[in-house]
């Protein structure tokens, strides 16, 4: 499995949203944090010992959807339908857990992936998305920001004002309360605060190693808030995470963003087009 994401990450033509694994660890990371197990939602065909294709979903309680990873297939069965059967069965899995959606992504130059999707009655879903890395040795720290804004992991407490934020700065989104609760308790959520108000958030999966949900409220905007929170979020992160490589995504066409995370360090990694199916 690891070889097959290996691959596909070096391939433009092959390149999928899920998964981007890049060692054994970030492997076992993400996998272990799945709440229904991989055990029940992760297909994997083998032929003679040797993992040749697999595909799944991750299913989170209180999420209405489920992530789809892969398929990937290696190159020497391709052209044998198995991509397809892989899928099929990852949908299925989905609609047995009660998920109401499929939500994936492919490589805007992976033709043959988009192909594959669309035939299953996967749809185009949103402009395409740029995902970037960063290593904590390349990470350009911000050393100063606002004046009285200090950021701090969050704690239970500040559900409310981080459910208010999250609303306010991302009205599509899809994370439920439990979720962010959860981030809350973990200490994964930082906030950026000043004059006791929150005024940024900024949530950091250790399992994912995936940087989730940069938003800073409006009345804040454009002074730096957003820049100087993720630098601080990420050197804490860092404190108890060392050495570990984040990624994040963000759509192509959002050239602020762009320029926040490219001044802080963060490389391109691939470009993608997220597909949905509804079930």
């Amino acid at each position: 499995m690891l070889e097959l994401s290996r691959r596909a990450l070096q391939r433009p033509q092959e390149q999928v949203g899920n998964p981007l694994w890049t060692t054994a660890e970030e492997l076992e990371s993400e996998l272990s944090d799945w709440e229904v197990p991989p055990e029940e939602t992760l297909f994997v065909d083998e032929i003679d010992g040797e993992v040749v294709g697999f595909a799944g979903v991750e299913i989170s309680p209180g999420f209405d959807h489920a992530d789809l990873f892969g398929p990937l297939v290696a190159p020497s069965h391709r052209g044998q339908k198995l991509g397809s059967m892989l899928l099929e069965a990852a949908i299925e899995r989905a609609e047995n857990r009660s998920a109401h959606r499929v939500v994936g992504a492919v490589g805007a130059r992976n033709a043959t992936g988009q192909l594959l999707l669309e035939r299953a009655g996967f749809a185009p879903s949103g402009n395409a998305t740029a995902v970037f890395r960063l290593s904590e040795a390349d990470h350009r720290r911000v050393e100063s920001g606002p004046e009285q804004l200090t950021v701090r992991p969050g704690t239970p407490a500040d559900l409310d004002a981080t459910m208010k934020l999250y609303r306010e700065c991302f009205p599509d989104g899809s994370f439920p309360e439990s979720a962010w609760l959860a981030g809350l308790e973990q200490g994964a959520v930082y906030i950026g605060e000043a004059e006791g108000a929150a005024r940024a958030v900024v949530n950091i999966d250790a399992p994912d190693r995936w940087i989730y949900h940069l938003g800073v409220t409006e009345s804040e905007r454009d002074r730096g808030i957003g820049a100087y929170v993720l630098s601080e979020a990420l050197a804490g992160y860092w404190g108890s995470h060392p050495g570990e490589t984040l990624g994040l995504s963000v759509h192509a066409d959002n050239l602020p963003a762009l320029r926040l995370y490219r001044r802080q360090g963060f490389a391109p990694l691939l470009v993608l087009q997220a597909f949905e199916l509804p079930l």
